[in-house]
Order: C-alpha cells, then structure tokens, then sequence
C-alpha cells in the first residue's frame, strides 16, 4: 500500500481493508500510525536484509552470476521489476520520513548498511586478486557506487528509467569506480 500510494494512502482502515481483517485489527496492534510505518519499515528491512544476505551466499558459490558488479547490476535492475519495485516506492517514502524520524531512520539503517557493505565487496572484486588498494580509496569508490544506484533506482521509481539493461548498468558502476580511482590517483 506505501509503494502504491504514498505515505498518505496508508492508515489503519486502509490497511484493516487491503489485509480482509476485522476493522481494528491493525490499530489493535499497532496503536499509532508511527508505529504503523515503522512496522512496516522494519518488515521492509527484514526483506532487503533477507534478500542482501541471498545475494552474498550466490556471490560465494559457483555462479558468478551475482559476483562483482556484474552481479551488482542484475540486482539493481531486478527492482525495476515487480516487487522490488513496489518495495523501493515503499522504501523511499519511508527514507523521506526518516528524515524527521530518528526512530525510523534506526529502523532502516540495518538495510543500508548491508547495501553499503555489498558495494565495498563489489569494489574490492573490482582489484586484482592479490592486490591491497588503500581502504579510503575503496570507501570513497563504495560511497560513489552507492550514490550512482540509488539514482539508477530513484529513476526506476519515477517511472522513468535511465538504464534498461545489467550489461550497460555494469560498465556504468564500473565507470564510477574507475574514475573514483583515476581522481584520487591510485
């Protein structure tokens, strides 16, 4: 309902309705509507992290289909797709909240840094095996990355696409990495 219809279409009818429960069920457990969005936060949170962690055990085994930013860009542009994309609709309402919300910002944070995370090990798989690049360098390419695809995906939730292919979306974050280096002067 949040990915659908903004922050504003969710209340508790709304959600007693949608769900085909008794009117009330959703106010009885949930007494206020902050808390109504930060359960829905925290499930929401619980997916990505389920989802983050699936993608870090294929990334280990024999595929290498979610290896690198390869694999970093199929996973991006898997949200342009149903659910992922009602799910990022729904996360950037809830990430617009957080702003005022320390609560909700505590609740998200577990997410961003798992996706924080996944974009330091893209980086890292970027060097050659065997190589020590300086861990600034590695950070300020993950924050970069970071950057790049939240922009890619806030283009995918407006509706209006910038990248419509993995293999193009690779060779950008690839770019970005790159130039991260090239700046800094490796």
């Amino acid at each position: 309902m949040l990915g659908e219809n903004g922050v504003h279409g969710v209340s508790h009818p709304k959600v007693d309705e949608h769900a085909g429960v008794p009117a009330g069920t959703a106010s009885f457990y949930f007494r206020t509507r902050k808390a109504l969005l930060h359960a829905v936060a925290a499930r929401l949170a619980e997916l990505d992290v389920a989802d983050f962690s699936l993608v870090a055990e294929l990334a280990k085994g024999q595929s290498t289909q979610f290896a690198g930013t390869a694999g970093l860009a199929r996973i991006v542009m898997y949200v342009n797709s149903e659910p992922w994309l009602t799910r990022a609709k729904a996360r950037y309402e809830l990430v617009l909240l957080a702003g005022r919300d320390p609560e909700l910002t505590a609740i998200l944070s577990e997410s961003a840094e798992r996706l924080h995370a996944l974009a330091r090990q893209v980086v890292t798989q970027w060097y050659p095996t065997g190589s020590t690049p300086d861990p600034a360098l590695i950070e300020d390419q993950a924050v970069a990355t970071l950057a790049f695809i939240n922009g890619v995906m806030l283009t995918f939730v407006a509706g209006q696409p910038t990248v419509d292919d993995a293999e193009r979306l690779d060779r950008l974050i690839r770019g970005v990495i790159a130039g991260v280096a090239e700046v800094r002067g490796r």
